[in-house]
């Protein structure tokens, strides 16, 4: 992906300007792909999870949830488990919201996993016993 990720930050802008929350989320979707294809993973997750705050805004609970879960997969691979963890956590909250519960347990398992990194084995055993029992 060569598009520049400013450009879809500065539509995206304007669209908010605009009040049109929808069509700026979908600009900073595209902004975080072109962020992560350079590898600039910590960036492509702070504007997915701007993304998915936008498409909550107007009700879209599939883009936000599965934007909530691209930024915590990004904060995971950059070893920043705490906010991973976080994150995983919200999108399985809108996972749950819209009934996906495949991906609801895949964010609670991998929560869990990033409770594991930091730590806390007892809140991991919790985050996989509510990921197996659903």
């Amino acid at each position: 992906m060569s598009e520049d990720p400013e450009q879809f930050l500065k539509e995206a802008r304007k669209l908010l300007d605009e009040g049109d929350y929808g069509r700026a989320a979908y600009q900073e979707m595209l902004a975080a792909k072109a962020y992560a294809s350079k590898k600039m993973f910590e960036r492509a997750a702070e504007i997915y999870e701007l993304a998915a705050d936008h498409f909550i805004k107007v009700y879209d609970y599939e883009y936000s949830a599965n934007a909530f879960m691209n930024a915590a997969k990004l904060y995971n691979a950059s070893k920043n488990y705490q906010k991973a963890k976080e994150l995983f956590l919200k999108a399985a909250e809108y996972f749950k919201l819209i009934r996906d519960d495949d991906k609801r347990k895949q964010c609670l398992s991998k929560a869990a996993k990033c409770a594991e990194l930091l730590g806390d084995k007892e809140e991991a055993e919790k985050l996989r016993k509510m990921a197996l029992t659903g």
